[in-house]
């Protein structure tokens, strides 16, 4: 069914999360609010990230959160662009899934995952292998079998000049200070990957080796990555999920989005309405952009930390402020 080689990718990461942290993490965290804003496109036919909602979803986000990571830390306080240009962060590579499903072309695929990868890092290994991981779940999904030869194609046509022109403002650190030669460390990776299609491995680029191994049948780590590729290469098993039924239901959302049967003015907010949800007492209703009808079910301080239980449309929330 097509509602399967749509969801599945998705189910796979959210039940590995689950599995792996024990319930929620930081990861599910940011697919949820990387779906929350996902809107369809005006001018063509594809569905793009509303940016002024991710931002705000990310700063209401700091106080619910299941975990965290230096790179979305970095975006929320002080930054440092240092932790911009190194640090690998670990929900980029799932929170890019959401993008990869609702769009059916890869041209808007790529724009909208080099751009989510920028808002987070400017590391050239993980904007390169984002890319390439992106492009091996989009064959996987339309069935094209000639993944390994689509995949280098991408990478040897990356051109650094072209990219620079397209997206360099979508850095948050101008590239021209990139600590080190961007140029040849943009080229140096692109080779690395190359190498890594042509099986001849190294350090860099493991989750792509992973993917590779999976692909040409080769013992591989058991990761969420190889069990996408699984499902896809034979999805006659049993591959069943044990989650609660609001994430068989974004499934489902995700096939609307895609096929184009949500209103554009549905989701659109055109004005923001975001009260700080700490002013309320317990008891009081409030309506909040992004979070809707809410309500105060229970609030105390603990330590000089104010921690309120927020009822929502959604599910209830525990937001906390030091």
């Amino acid at each position: 069914m097509e509602i399967d080689r749509i969801t599945f990718p998705l189910m796979a990461v959210f039940d590995e999360d689950f599995k792996k942290n024990k319930g929620l993490s930081h990861i599910t965290d940011l697919i949820l609010l990387t779906i929350k804003s996902l809107v369809p496109s005006e001018e063509y036919v594809s569905v793009e990230i509303d940016y002024t909602r991710y931002k705000e979803e990310i700063n209401l986000w700091r106080y619910y959160r299941h975990g965290e990571n230096s790179s979305l830390l970095n975006i929320l306080e002080k930054f440092d662009s240092n932790i911009y240009w190194k640090d690998m962060d670990d929900t980029l590579y799932y929170r890019l899934i959401p993008i990869i499903l609702v769009n059916k072309d890869f041209k808007y695929i790529r724009d909208e995952v080099i751009k989510n990868i920028l808002f987070t890092t400017g590391n050239i290994e993980a904007l390169i292998e984002g890319l390439l991981i992106s492009k091996l779940i989009y064959y996987l999904i339309i069935n094209n079998r000639d993944i390994i030869d689509g995949i280098k194609e991408e990478i040897i046509h990356l051109s650094q000049v072209d990219f620079l022109e397209k997206y360099k403002m979508f850095f948050r650190v101008p590239y021209e200070e990139y600590p080190g030669n961007f140029s040849v460390d943009f080229e140096r990776n692109k080779i690395y990957a190359i190498n890594a299609l042509n099986t001849v491995f190294s350090n860099k680029f493991k989750i792509l080796e992973n993917c590779i191994k999976t692909l040409n049948g080769k013992e591989s780590k058991d990761t969420v990555f190889k069990r996408i590729i699984d499902f896809f290469k034979n999805p006659s098993k049993d591959h069943s999920f044990q989650l609660d039924r609001y994430y068989f239901q974004l499934g489902q959302y995700i096939c609307n989005l895609r096929n184009g049967r949500i209103d554009l003015h549905k989701l659109k907010i055109e004005k923001y309405h975001l009260p700080d949800v700490f002013e309320f007492k317990e008891g009081d209703v409030f309506y909040h952009s992004l979070l809707n009808k809410s309500q105060v079910v229970k609030r105390h301080e603990i330590d000089g930390k104010v921690i309120i239980q927020l009822k929502t449309k959604s599910g209830t929330y525990k937001f906390i402020k030091d």
